[in-house]
């Protein structure tokens, strides 16, 4: 645990810079937004916070993997960190992940509790209690699937370190297109089998699944049911696991 602890505070001291901003800025952009939606009379809940709920998870998928990408490509100017290091790879990019996962979570409360204020000054009329629920359930989905858009990230980033450490830039990006046309094609067949359908309907999150119909900005689906969550954390593993592997080879072989 202490290890843990040491390496979150590793993560803070060189992030805090790029973090810090980041947050005052969503915050800001979500109180002008607010304010304009709920500006004079409000209409139906579910109409106005919809484009809210959508726009949150958006945000904050942009956050998490610009915050995952700025802290791996600092320590690559650094490679005696991963080099030398006694911690394991899976502890390394794992205290990334836990890390962005806190700010990514503190950034949503602080721009749910700017939604709820100016909802309920507005006159609002459903309730604390669902307001809460709704609040908790949509952060739940935002924290899932930024932690698995980091793994997606890194499973191609790691890729991209490979062969870029073979070979020209230029030609390791032509690679990395050509190879995520493929896996983008394979995970399509695969996913929209009907098994996989079966299971990813299992167990929709309360409120959620309605609020969240443009679900596709993340690949294959956002995790918004009890079975998709159970496919997605496989496949997070999975990422993570095979990420680790490729980078250790570049780094520590």
């Amino acid at each position: 645990m202490k290890r843990w602890r040491g390496l979150v505070r590793k993560e803070w001291a060189l992030l805090k810079w790029g973090v810090i901003p980041q947050l005052l800025l969503n915050s800001t952009i979500v109180f002008l937004i607010i304010n304009h939606t709920f500006y004079g009379p409000l209409g139906n809940f579910d109409v106005d916070i919809k484009s809210m709920i959508v726009f949150c998870f958006l945000l904050h998928m942009i956050s998490a993997v610009s915050w995952f990408w700025d802290s791996l490509n600092k320590e690559m100017k650094r490679l005696d960190i991963w080099l030398h290091s006694p911690t394991s790879m899976w502890q390394l990019v794992g205290a990334k992940v836990v890390f962005i996962t806190i700010i990514i979570g503190c950034s949503f409360l602080l721009c749910g509790a700017i939604v709820g204020v100016s909802y309920y000054m507005g006159g609002g009329t459903v309730s604390i209690v669902d307001g809460l629920a709704l609040l908790f359930s949509v952060g739940a989905v935002i924290l899932l699937n930024a932690i698995y858009v980091m793994a997606l990230v890194f499973f191609f980033w790691s890729i991209y370190q490979v062969f870029r450490s073979r070979m020209d830039w230029f030609f390791s990006v032509i690679i990395m297109f050509v190879l995520f046309i493929i896996w983008a094609y394979a995970w399509g067949m695969i996913w929209f089998t009907g098994v996989f359908q079966t299971v990813k309907e299992m167990g929709p999150m309360n409120g959620v699944l309605t609020m969240m119909e443009p679900n596709y900005i993340i690949p294959g689906g956002a995790i918004l049911t009890i079975g998709s969550l159970v496919l997605h954390g496989v496949m997070t593993a999975i990422y993570f696991a095979v990420g680790s592997m490729l980078f250790e080879k570049k780094v520590r072989l």
